[in-house]
Protein backbone atom coordinates (compact mmCIF):
# COMPACT_ATOMS: atom_id res chain seq x y z
CA UNK A 1 0.00 0.00 0.00
CA UNK A 2 2.78 2.40 0.90
CA UNK A 3 4.47 1.69 -2.45
CA UNK A 4 1.30 2.81 -4.22
CA UNK A 5 1.15 5.97 -2.11
CA UNK A 6 4.76 6.78 -2.98
CA UNK A 7 4.13 6.25 -6.69
CA UNK A 8 1.01 8.42 -6.63
CA UNK A 9 2.85 11.13 -4.73
CA UNK A 10 5.65 11.17 -7.28
CA UNK A 11 3.15 11.30 -10.13
CA UNK A 12 1.33 14.19 -8.44
CA UNK A 13 4.57 16.12 -8.05
CA UNK A 14 5.25 15.70 -11.75
CA UNK A 15 1.80 16.91 -12.71
CA UNK A 16 1.84 20.05 -10.62
CA UNK A 17 5.43 20.96 -11.41
CA UNK A 18 5.62 23.97 -13.67
CA UNK A 19 8.72 22.62 -15.37
CA UNK A 20 6.73 19.74 -16.82
CA UNK A 21 5.27 22.01 -19.46
CA UNK A 22 8.77 22.57 -20.81
CA UNK A 23 9.83 18.96 -20.40
CA UNK A 24 10.16 15.94 -22.65
CA UNK A 25 8.17 12.92 -21.50
CA UNK A 26 9.60 9.56 -22.53
CA UNK A 27 7.66 6.32 -22.56
CA UNK A 28 9.16 2.96 -23.37
CA UNK A 29 8.93 -0.63 -22.31
CA UNK A 30 9.30 -4.22 -23.34
CA UNK A 31 7.23 -7.37 -23.59
CA UNK A 32 9.00 -10.71 -23.50
CA UNK A 33 7.37 -14.09 -24.07
CA UNK A 34 9.22 -17.39 -24.04
CA UNK A 35 8.22 -21.03 -24.40
CA UNK A 36 10.52 -23.86 -23.40
CA UNK A 37 9.73 -27.46 -24.34
CA UNK A 38 11.76 -30.40 -23.03
CA UNK A 39 11.52 -34.12 -23.77
CA UNK A 40 13.81 -36.41 -21.79
CA UNK A 41 15.22 -39.69 -23.06
CA UNK A 42 12.32 -41.60 -21.49
CA UNK A 43 9.73 -39.62 -23.46
CA UNK A 44 8.48 -37.40 -20.62
CA UNK A 45 7.52 -33.92 -21.79
CA UNK A 46 7.37 -30.67 -19.84
CA UNK A 47 6.65 -27.11 -20.95
CA UNK A 48 7.69 -23.87 -19.28
CA UNK A 49 6.06 -20.75 -20.71
CA UNK A 50 6.88 -17.33 -19.27
CA UNK A 51 6.05 -13.71 -20.01
CA UNK A 52 7.30 -10.42 -18.66
CA UNK A 53 6.02 -6.90 -19.26
CA UNK A 54 7.96 -3.77 -18.32
CA UNK A 55 6.66 -0.21 -18.65
CA UNK A 56 8.96 2.76 -18.16
CA UNK A 57 7.97 6.41 -17.92
CA UNK A 58 10.70 9.03 -17.98
CA UNK A 59 10.74 12.79 -17.81
CA UNK A 60 13.57 15.25 -18.45
CA UNK A 61 13.12 18.96 -17.84
CA UNK A 62 14.20 21.55 -20.35
CA UNK A 63 17.36 22.38 -18.40
CA UNK A 64 18.25 18.67 -17.98
CA UNK A 65 18.59 19.11 -14.22
CA UNK A 66 15.49 17.16 -13.20
CA UNK A 67 14.62 13.60 -14.16
CA UNK A 68 11.81 11.26 -13.20
CA UNK A 69 11.42 7.53 -13.75
CA UNK A 70 8.48 5.22 -13.06
CA UNK A 71 8.76 1.52 -13.93
CA UNK A 72 6.00 -1.08 -13.69
CA UNK A 73 6.14 -4.77 -14.48
CA UNK A 74 4.16 -8.00 -14.75
CA UNK A 75 5.73 -11.43 -14.76
CA UNK A 76 4.04 -14.81 -15.06
CA UNK A 77 5.53 -18.29 -15.20
CA UNK A 78 3.92 -21.70 -15.46
CA UNK A 79 5.59 -25.08 -15.12
CA UNK A 80 2.49 -27.13 -15.99
CA UNK A 81 0.71 -26.82 -19.31
CA UNK A 82 0.52 -23.72 -21.48
CA UNK A 83 -1.87 -21.55 -19.47
CA UNK A 84 -0.28 -18.13 -19.14
CA UNK A 85 -1.94 -14.87 -18.31
CA UNK A 86 -0.61 -11.34 -17.89
CA UNK A 87 -3.17 -10.21 -15.33
CA UNK A 88 -3.25 -6.39 -14.90
CA UNK A 89 -4.01 -7.01 -11.23
CA UNK A 90 -0.49 -8.42 -10.94
CA UNK A 91 1.06 -5.14 -12.09
CA UNK A 92 3.73 -4.19 -9.57
CA UNK A 93 5.75 -1.05 -9.08
CA UNK A 94 9.42 -1.83 -9.63
CA UNK A 95 10.92 1.62 -9.47
CA UNK A 96 9.80 5.23 -9.06
CA UNK A 97 11.91 8.28 -8.35
CA UNK A 98 12.54 11.95 -9.08
CA UNK A 99 16.13 13.11 -9.37
CA UNK A 100 17.54 16.61 -9.59
CA UNK A 101 20.99 18.18 -9.87
CA UNK A 102 21.98 21.37 -8.09
CA UNK A 103 23.09 22.94 -4.82
CA UNK A 104 21.04 23.31 -1.63
CA UNK A 105 22.07 26.96 -1.21
CA UNK A 106 23.35 29.70 -3.49
CA UNK A 107 27.01 29.19 -4.18
CA UNK A 108 26.96 25.78 -2.50
CA UNK A 109 28.39 22.53 -3.87
CA UNK A 110 26.48 20.71 -6.59
CA UNK A 111 24.79 17.43 -5.67
CA UNK A 112 22.34 14.90 -7.08
CA UNK A 113 19.22 14.48 -4.94
CA UNK A 114 16.78 11.62 -5.42
CA UNK A 115 13.30 11.07 -3.97
CA UNK A 116 11.75 7.60 -4.31
CA UNK A 117 13.39 4.26 -5.11
CA UNK A 118 16.95 4.15 -3.84
CA UNK A 119 19.89 2.20 -5.21
CA UNK A 120 22.68 2.66 -2.68
CA UNK A 121 26.12 1.29 -3.47
CA UNK A 122 28.73 2.48 -0.98
CA UNK A 123 31.04 -0.47 -1.70
CA UNK A 124 30.82 -4.28 -1.66
CA UNK A 125 29.97 -4.31 2.07
CA UNK A 126 27.54 -1.37 2.07
CA UNK A 127 24.74 -1.86 -0.49
CA UNK A 128 21.04 -1.10 0.01
CA UNK A 129 18.49 -2.11 -2.63
CA UNK A 130 14.69 -1.94 -2.93
CA UNK A 131 14.34 0.88 -0.41
CA UNK A 132 12.27 4.06 -0.72
CA UNK A 133 13.46 7.38 0.62
CA UNK A 134 15.78 10.27 -0.21
CA UNK A 135 19.45 10.25 -1.16
CA UNK A 136 22.09 12.89 -1.80
CA UNK A 137 25.15 11.96 -3.85
CA UNK A 138 28.16 13.46 -5.61
CA UNK A 139 28.47 16.40 -3.22
CA UNK A 140 32.10 17.56 -3.22
CA UNK A 141 33.31 19.64 -0.30
CA UNK A 142 36.97 20.35 -0.95
CA UNK A 143 38.78 17.02 -1.44
CA UNK A 144 35.92 15.09 0.20
CA UNK A 145 32.97 13.57 -1.69
CA UNK A 146 29.88 13.09 0.50
CA UNK A 147 26.89 10.79 -0.05
CA UNK A 148 23.96 10.14 2.25
CA UNK A 149 20.49 8.61 2.32
CA UNK A 150 17.42 8.03 4.45
CA UNK A 151 15.10 5.10 3.80
CA UNK A 152 11.57 5.48 5.08
CA UNK A 153 9.94 2.54 6.89
CA UNK A 154 7.47 0.44 4.88
CA UNK A 155 5.69 -2.87 5.37
CA UNK A 156 8.67 -4.64 3.78
CA UNK A 157 11.55 -2.56 5.14
CA UNK A 158 12.47 -0.85 8.38
CA UNK A 159 13.78 2.69 8.62
CA UNK A 160 17.42 2.93 7.58
CA UNK A 161 19.91 5.73 7.10
CA UNK A 162 23.54 6.03 6.14
CA UNK A 163 26.31 8.04 4.58
CA UNK A 164 29.68 7.66 2.90
CA UNK A 165 32.61 10.05 2.64
CA UNK A 166 35.57 9.64 0.26
CA UNK A 167 38.81 11.56 0.00
CA UNK A 168 41.04 11.48 -3.06
CA UNK A 169 44.56 12.89 -2.90
CA UNK A 170 47.76 12.32 -4.79
CA UNK A 171 48.59 8.60 -4.46
CA UNK A 172 46.01 8.20 -1.67
CA UNK A 173 42.33 7.22 -1.60
CA UNK A 174 40.29 6.60 1.54
CA UNK A 175 36.63 6.28 2.40
CA UNK A 176 34.21 5.33 5.14
CA UNK A 177 30.55 4.30 5.14
CA UNK A 178 28.07 4.06 8.01
CA UNK A 179 24.60 2.45 7.85
CA UNK A 180 22.23 2.60 10.82
CA UNK A 181 19.10 0.42 10.83
CA UNK A 182 18.02 0.61 14.50
CA UNK A 183 19.13 -2.98 15.15
CA UNK A 184 22.82 -2.42 14.44
CA UNK A 185 25.44 0.04 13.28
CA UNK A 186 27.29 -1.11 10.15
CA UNK A 187 30.65 0.57 9.53
CA UNK A 188 33.04 0.12 6.62
CA UNK A 189 36.43 1.78 6.14
CA UNK A 190 38.60 1.23 3.07
CA UNK A 191 41.57 2.82 1.40
CA UNK A 192 44.62 2.43 -0.80
CA UNK A 193 47.98 4.17 -1.03
CA UNK A 194 50.81 4.11 -3.55
CA UNK A 195 53.98 4.90 -1.54
CA UNK A 196 56.08 4.29 -4.65
CA UNK A 197 55.27 3.79 -8.32
CA UNK A 198 55.78 0.01 -8.14
CA UNK A 199 53.83 -0.61 -4.91
CA UNK A 200 50.12 -0.40 -4.07
CA UNK A 201 48.84 -1.16 -0.55
CA UNK A 202 45.15 -1.31 0.34
CA UNK A 203 42.65 -2.70 2.74
CA UNK A 204 39.11 -2.65 4.05
CA UNK A 205 37.49 -3.18 7.43
CA UNK A 206 33.80 -3.86 8.02
CA UNK A 207 32.18 -4.15 11.42
CA UNK A 208 28.70 -4.53 12.85
CA UNK A 209 27.83 -3.23 16.30
CA UNK A 210 24.60 -4.79 17.55
CA UNK A 211 22.59 -2.20 19.44
CA UNK A 212 20.44 -4.65 21.39
CA UNK A 213 21.10 -5.00 25.10
CA UNK A 214 23.63 -7.73 25.90
CA UNK A 215 24.10 -9.64 29.12
CA UNK A 216 27.33 -11.22 30.28
CA UNK A 217 30.81 -11.24 28.78
CA UNK A 218 29.98 -13.93 26.18
CA UNK A 219 27.07 -11.92 24.79
CA UNK A 220 29.18 -8.77 24.80
CA UNK A 221 31.83 -10.50 22.69
CA UNK A 222 29.17 -11.39 20.12
CA UNK A 223 27.95 -7.81 19.92
CA UNK A 224 30.92 -6.73 17.76
CA UNK A 225 31.32 -8.51 14.41
CA UNK A 226 34.13 -7.66 12.03
CA UNK A 227 35.81 -8.36 8.69
CA UNK A 228 39.36 -7.43 7.71
CA UNK A 229 41.10 -7.63 4.34
CA UNK A 230 44.51 -6.10 3.63
CA UNK A 231 46.78 -6.62 0.66
CA UNK A 232 49.61 -5.28 -1.45
CA UNK A 233 50.92 -5.66 -4.98
CA UNK A 234 54.49 -4.93 -6.03
CA UNK A 235 55.82 -4.69 -9.57
CA UNK A 236 59.27 -6.27 -9.19
CA UNK A 237 60.14 -5.67 -12.84
CA UNK A 238 58.29 -5.11 -16.09
CA UNK A 239 57.31 -8.76 -16.46
CA UNK A 240 57.12 -9.85 -12.80
CA UNK A 241 54.66 -8.83 -10.07
CA UNK A 242 53.98 -10.25 -6.61
CA UNK A 243 50.98 -9.87 -4.33
CA UNK A 244 49.96 -10.87 -0.86
CA UNK A 245 47.72 -10.09 2.06
CA UNK A 246 45.58 -11.27 4.93
CA UNK A 247 41.83 -11.84 5.38
CA UNK A 248 39.82 -12.49 8.54
CA UNK A 249 36.15 -12.56 9.48
CA UNK A 250 34.09 -13.34 12.57
CA UNK A 251 32.89 -16.95 12.56
CA UNK A 252 29.44 -17.58 10.99
CA UNK A 253 28.98 -13.89 10.13
CA UNK A 254 28.82 -11.75 7.04
CA UNK A 255 28.17 -8.00 6.71
CA UNK A 256 24.46 -7.25 6.80
CA UNK A 257 24.59 -5.15 3.62
CA UNK A 258 27.14 -7.13 1.61
CA UNK A 259 26.71 -7.24 -2.17
CA UNK A 260 25.59 -10.53 -3.71
CA UNK A 261 28.15 -12.95 -5.07
CA UNK A 262 28.77 -12.10 -8.72
CA UNK A 263 31.17 -12.52 -11.63
CA UNK A 264 32.19 -8.90 -11.07
CA UNK A 265 33.88 -9.67 -7.77
CA UNK A 266 34.86 -6.52 -5.87
CA UNK A 267 36.27 -8.46 -2.94
CA UNK A 268 33.06 -9.88 -1.46
CA UNK A 269 32.80 -13.31 -3.08
CA UNK A 270 35.03 -15.10 -0.57
CA UNK A 271 32.73 -14.06 2.27
CA UNK A 272 29.84 -16.00 0.68
CA UNK A 273 31.85 -19.24 0.53
CA UNK A 274 31.04 -21.70 3.31
CA UNK A 275 33.95 -24.15 3.06
CA UNK A 276 36.78 -21.95 4.36
CA UNK A 277 38.71 -20.89 7.43
CA UNK A 278 37.83 -17.68 9.26
CA UNK A 279 41.27 -16.18 8.63
CA UNK A 280 44.33 -16.73 6.51
CA UNK A 281 47.16 -15.26 4.45
CA UNK A 282 47.31 -15.25 0.67
CA UNK A 283 50.17 -14.72 -1.76
CA UNK A 284 50.78 -14.85 -5.47
CA UNK A 285 53.26 -14.20 -8.24
CA UNK A 286 52.70 -13.52 -11.92
CA UNK A 287 55.22 -13.30 -14.74
CA UNK A 288 55.51 -13.48 -18.51
CA UNK A 289 58.37 -15.51 -19.93
CA UNK A 290 58.90 -16.17 -23.64
CA UNK A 291 55.27 -15.30 -24.41
CA UNK A 292 53.87 -17.53 -21.66
CA UNK A 293 51.83 -15.97 -18.85
CA UNK A 294 52.62 -17.85 -15.63
CA UNK A 295 50.89 -17.41 -12.27
CA UNK A 296 50.94 -19.09 -8.88
CA UNK A 297 48.59 -18.28 -6.00
CA UNK A 298 48.20 -19.60 -2.46
CA UNK A 299 45.21 -18.97 -0.17
CA UNK A 300 45.48 -20.21 3.40
CA UNK A 301 41.81 -19.47 4.07
CA UNK A 302 40.80 -22.14 1.54
CA UNK A 303 43.90 -24.36 1.99
CA UNK A 304 44.38 -24.09 -1.75
CA UNK A 305 47.07 -23.29 -4.29
CA UNK A 306 46.51 -22.57 -7.98
CA UNK A 307 49.13 -22.86 -10.73
CA UNK A 308 48.27 -21.58 -14.20
CA UNK A 309 49.85 -20.91 -17.57
CA UNK A 310 48.46 -19.30 -20.72
CA UNK A 311 49.92 -18.71 -24.15
CA UNK A 312 49.13 -18.56 -27.86
CA UNK A 313 50.87 -20.93 -30.24
CA UNK A 314 50.25 -20.45 -33.96
CA UNK A 315 46.74 -19.14 -33.27
CA UNK A 316 45.93 -21.79 -30.67
CA UNK A 317 44.95 -20.34 -27.29
CA UNK A 318 46.29 -22.69 -24.62
CA UNK A 319 45.38 -22.45 -20.93
CA UNK A 320 46.45 -24.84 -18.17
CA UNK A 321 45.37 -24.64 -14.54
CA UNK A 322 45.98 -26.93 -11.58
CA UNK A 323 44.26 -26.58 -8.21
CA UNK A 324 46.09 -28.13 -5.26
CA UNK A 325 44.74 -28.90 -1.79
CA UNK A 326 47.47 -28.10 0.74
CA UNK A 327 45.75 -28.68 4.09
CA UNK A 328 47.48 -32.01 4.75
CA UNK A 329 50.31 -32.55 2.34
CA UNK A 330 49.78 -31.62 -1.30
CA UNK A 331 46.96 -33.23 -3.28
CA UNK A 332 45.70 -32.36 -6.74
CA UNK A 333 42.03 -31.36 -6.66
CA UNK A 334 41.69 -30.56 -10.33
CA UNK A 335 43.76 -30.02 -13.46
CA UNK A 336 42.31 -28.39 -16.54
CA UNK A 337 43.69 -27.99 -20.06
CA UNK A 338 41.78 -25.78 -22.51
CA UNK A 339 42.69 -25.22 -26.16
CA UNK A 340 40.72 -23.26 -28.74
CA UNK A 341 41.34 -21.91 -32.23
CA UNK A 342 39.27 -20.00 -34.76
CA UNK A 343 39.46 -21.20 -38.37
CA UNK A 344 38.29 -19.37 -41.48
CA UNK A 345 37.12 -22.38 -43.50
CA UNK A 346 35.80 -20.33 -46.40
CA UNK A 347 34.11 -17.02 -47.06
CA UNK A 348 31.04 -16.91 -44.83
CA UNK A 349 32.05 -19.92 -42.74
CA UNK A 350 34.17 -19.48 -39.63
CA UNK A 351 34.70 -22.36 -37.23
CA UNK A 352 35.75 -22.15 -33.59
CA UNK A 353 37.15 -25.46 -32.37
CA UNK A 354 37.62 -26.22 -28.67
CA UNK A 355 39.16 -28.92 -26.52
CA UNK A 356 38.91 -29.19 -22.75
CA UNK A 357 40.49 -31.87 -20.63
CA UNK A 358 39.76 -31.98 -16.92
CA UNK A 359 41.19 -34.39 -14.38
CA UNK A 360 39.70 -34.88 -10.92
CA UNK A 361 40.33 -37.69 -8.40
CA UNK A 362 36.70 -38.79 -8.58
CA UNK A 363 36.08 -38.82 -12.33
CA UNK A 364 39.59 -39.21 -13.70
CA UNK A 365 40.33 -37.53 -17.03
CA UNK A 366 37.28 -36.21 -18.89
CA UNK A 367 37.74 -35.00 -22.48
CA UNK A 368 35.37 -32.52 -24.10
CA UNK A 369 35.74 -31.74 -27.80
CA UNK A 370 33.49 -29.15 -29.40
CA UNK A 371 33.00 -26.72 -32.24
CA UNK A 372 30.65 -23.88 -33.06
CA UNK A 373 30.06 -21.72 -36.10
CA UNK A 374 27.81 -18.98 -37.42
CA UNK A 375 26.67 -19.60 -40.97
CA UNK A 376 26.68 -16.87 -43.57
CA UNK A 377 26.52 -19.17 -46.58
CA UNK A 378 22.74 -19.57 -46.78
CA UNK A 379 20.93 -16.22 -47.18
CA UNK A 380 17.58 -17.58 -45.93
CA UNK A 381 19.04 -18.42 -42.51
CA UNK A 382 21.89 -15.94 -42.33
CA UNK A 383 23.32 -15.89 -38.80
CA UNK A 384 22.32 -19.46 -37.92
CA UNK A 385 24.59 -20.68 -35.11
CA UNK A 386 25.49 -24.36 -34.84
CA UNK A 387 27.34 -25.99 -31.97
CA UNK A 388 28.31 -29.48 -30.89
CA UNK A 389 30.51 -31.20 -28.36
CA UNK A 390 31.41 -34.69 -27.18
CA UNK A 391 32.38 -35.52 -23.59
CA UNK A 392 34.39 -38.69 -22.99
CA UNK A 393 35.14 -40.05 -19.52
CA UNK A 394 35.84 -43.63 -20.62
CA UNK A 395 34.66 -46.00 -23.34
CA UNK A 396 31.41 -46.63 -21.46
CA UNK A 397 30.77 -43.01 -20.48
CA UNK A 398 30.41 -40.86 -23.57
CA UNK A 399 27.99 -37.94 -23.80
CA UNK A 400 27.24 -35.63 -26.66
CA UNK A 401 25.42 -32.37 -27.32
CA UNK A 402 24.28 -30.74 -30.55
CA UNK A 403 22.39 -27.50 -30.88
CA UNK A 404 21.35 -24.61 -33.06
CA UNK A 405 20.26 -21.02 -32.47
CA UNK A 406 18.64 -18.64 -34.91
CA UNK A 407 17.17 -15.15 -34.75
CA UNK A 408 14.47 -14.92 -37.41
CA UNK A 409 13.80 -11.68 -39.33
CA UNK A 410 10.38 -11.42 -37.63
CA UNK A 411 12.09 -11.03 -34.25
CA UNK A 412 11.48 -14.55 -32.94
CA UNK A 413 14.46 -16.29 -31.38
CA UNK A 414 14.59 -20.05 -31.89
CA UNK A 415 16.92 -22.64 -30.40
CA UNK A 416 17.10 -26.39 -30.06
CA UNK A 417 19.53 -28.58 -28.15
CA UNK A 418 19.83 -32.32 -27.76
CA UNK A 419 21.93 -33.90 -25.01
CA UNK A 420 22.41 -37.65 -25.13
CA UNK A 421 24.70 -40.46 -24.14
CA UNK A 422 26.07 -41.01 -20.65
CA UNK A 423 27.88 -38.53 -18.42
CA UNK A 424 30.00 -39.03 -15.32
CA UNK A 425 28.38 -35.86 -13.98
CA UNK A 426 24.89 -37.02 -13.00
CA UNK A 427 23.59 -33.43 -12.86
CA UNK A 428 23.70 -33.14 -16.68
CA UNK A 429 20.14 -32.92 -18.01
CA UNK A 430 19.72 -35.20 -21.02
CA UNK A 431 17.02 -34.99 -23.67
CA UNK A 432 15.84 -32.47 -26.24
CA UNK A 433 15.07 -28.86 -25.37
CA UNK A 434 13.48 -26.39 -27.76
CA UNK A 435 12.92 -22.71 -27.04
CA UNK A 436 11.06 -19.98 -28.84
CA UNK A 437 10.77 -16.42 -27.68
CA UNK A 438 10.08 -12.92 -28.82
CA UNK A 439 10.84 -9.59 -27.22
CA UNK A 440 9.26 -6.33 -28.30
CA UNK A 441 10.61 -2.98 -27.20
CA UNK A 442 8.60 0.19 -27.54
Amino acid sequence: MKKSIIALTLAFVLVVSGSVFAAGINFDGSLKTNLEWHRDLKGNIETKPSSELNLNFGLDTADDKTRAVVEFGIEDKNTQGLDLELDPNKLILKKAYIETDGSFWHGGPEATTRFGSLDIDYGPFSTVKDQYGISVSKMNVGPVAINGFYGIPTEEHKSIQGMRADMMMDKLAAGAAVIYDWDALHITVDGAIRPMDELVVGGSVATQVDLGQTEGEEEADKALQHLLAVGAQYQVMDNVSVRGGYKAITEAWKPGYIADKSDNDRGQNWVHEGNRRNSGFYAGIETEQAGIQLAADYDQMFDEAVLSAATNVEGFNVNVETVLAVAEGIKTEKTNLAIDKAFAVMNGLDLNAKYNGEWTPGNGLVHTIGADTKLGLIPAVNGLELNSKVTISDLDTIGYEVGAEYDAPNGIGLSIKHVGGKYADESVKTGTTAKAGIAVQF
